[in-house]
């Protein structure tokens, strides 16, 4: 059975066991399971959804069904049979003699022991008695999925001592029926009732995630062949009164999106990300409608950290987790890209976040993927026309004077605006500090040359090899440490570099 590749980052980063965002993580949202167990499956199943169609198939098939028999035995029960079956002093043999000493030894002197053997086959044997009658109810009707588990369920009835002891289930308890009982449970037949508790736990998590996605009203998602995206009204299952949107791509998409931060970029491609994951593990999903090519592997790449043990600073580690994702991934993958190349020059960044662009959307270098990109280089948006399959996105903004409201929908083109002060003044920064930076950006932009053009043209960088400017300015230019400037001592460089632009060009 196929299983869908990611890694830690990814699955941090979209929050499906653990949140780095100190949201409700996905499993949190299915986690009505009424065991343990079922909560270990379920968990297991969010970190290692499905990319074999036929499986996935069939899990989606036993989901979407809800009229198989229940198993009635609650979750403190089944607690206790794993603490039974993990106790130390598994039997080896078991006879009348030993088992008259032992209940004779136990009599006068009461061990716990004793009271864990009891109720442990007690329990056990109810199991076996709620599996038969699950497997007995279970029609052609049903899907391939809870037949092929009833189907197990009755050959290791057939093969083992198992379908005799659950005929003689409501039989009077003996202390040799008790011992032979443990003797069975757990050693001669420990693995077969492993198995058989796995199964338990199986149903468990398929009824959760059913019951999940019917209490929320999500769709049943169907797959296509041709790698095609189309999803109508999905959203985020995690974000309160989420705006829904639709979406549609296939292979070869590179989608890039610009624009403000806190417009929801990062949550929408996450969210996307999610229906998709959600999908192959063989659950409903929050949409009208999806239609879903199934993909191999999810890689993403959102936020960013250093690494202080390993000595590694925050763009170290940036690229080192790309260049794993770009290692990995194949023509089948989904991979999500958030502001790469940001921690270092704006040049350097750019310069790498077009190659990353290019090079994903070369089908010659083996990828070709689906993939979401989200940026602050506006100049990488020129690449649609000239890049096969890059699209241009943005998530829609309403602006009225200094003041913007977020829309939170998704709208094709680029951004015109990335309104960093609005977002500043939105974020808490004092009333003059925003005050003072609007001031400044007027400054700016009136002293900026009539004819400039609002992006920067790729093919027009050399003219930045050789600029015609004075000797003097080129010196502080050089002197500068880039790496080092706060926001302020940038501007007040550039009010110098204006004063000697302007020195030079009077004298």
């Amino acid at each position: 059975m196929k299983k869908l590749r990611t890694d830690r980052q990814t699955l941090n980063d979209l929050g499906i066991v653990e949140s780095t965002y100190g949201e409700k993580t996905l499993f949190s949202l299915f986690d009505m399971t009424e065991s343990d167990g079922g909560k270990r499956c379920l968990e297991e199943w969010l970190g290692h959804p499905l990319s074999d169609w036929k499986a996935l198939h069939e899990r989606q098939e036993a989901i979407r069904y809800p009229d198989f028999p229940e198993i009635r035995i609650c979750r403190e029960e089944l607690d206790f049979i794993e603490f039974y079956l993990s106790q130390g002093d598994r039997p080896t043999r078991v006879s009348y003699l030993e088992s008259a000493f032992s209940y004779i030894f136990r009599h006068f002197r009461a061990t716990p022991e004793r009271y864990v053997i009891r109720r442990g086959t007690k329990l056990l044997e109810n199991v076996l008695l709620e599996l038969k009658t699950f497997a007995d109810h279970v029609t052609e009707l049903s899907p391939r999925l809870i037949r092929n588990i009833a189907a197990t369920i009755s050959e290791i009835y057939q093969a083992t001592e198992l379908g005799k002891m659950v005929d003689s289930c409501g039989q009077e308890d003996s202390f040799y029926r008790t011992d032979r009982l443990d003797y069975i449970f757990r050693y001669r037949r420990n693995h077969t009732i492993v198995a058989l508790l796995s199964i338990v736990y199986q149903l468990d998590a398929i009824r959760t995630v059913h019951r999940t996605a019917v209490m929320k009203g999500w769709c049943f998602p169907s797959f296509t062949n041709d790698s095609k995206f189309m999803l109508c009204n999905f959203y985020h299952p995690q974000v309160k009164d989420a705006v829904a949107n639709d979406w549609e791509m296939e292979n070869g998409n590179i989608c890039i999106f610009t624009g403000s931060n806190m417009a929801g970029k990062s949550t929408y491609m996450r969210q996307t990300a999610l229906i998709v994951l959600m999908a192959q593990i063989g659950s409903f999903v929050p949409a009208d409608s999806a239609q879903i090519g199934i993909v191999d592997s999810i890689f993403t790449r959102v936020g960013a950290s250093d690494d202080l043990a390993a000595g590694q600073s925050t763009f170290m580690v940036e690229m080192s987790e790309e260049a794993a994702i770009l290692r990995n991934a194949t023509a089948d993958s989904l991979i999500i890209f958030d502001e790469i190349g940001r921690g270092t020059s704006t040049f350097d960044g750019m310069s790498i976040a077009r190659a990353v662009v290019e090079h994903i959307s070369d089908p010659a270098k083996g990828l070709g993927c689906k993939t979401l990109f989200a940026t602050h280089y506006h100049e990488l948006t020129e690449l649609e026309g000239s890049v096969d399959g890059v699209k241009n996105y943005n998530i829609a903004v309403k602006k009225r004077g200094e003041d913007i409201t977020f829309l939170r929908r998704i709208v094709r083109g680029p951004a015109d605006d990335s309104y960093g002060i609005e977002v500043a003044k939105l974020a808490g920064l004092p009333g003059s500090v925003t005050r003072r930076a609007h001031e400044v950006l007027r400054a700016l932009e009136a002293a900026a040359p009539k004819n400039k053009v609002e992006q920067m043209d790729f093919d027009a960088l050399q003219e930045y090899n050789s600029p015609a400017v004075p000797s003097e300015m080129m010196e502080k230019l050089e002197a500068l440490d880039v790496e080092t400037l706060t926001p302020i001592e940038a501007l007040n460089f550039l009010y110098e570099l204006k004063k000697t632009l302007k020195g030079s060009l009077n004298s």
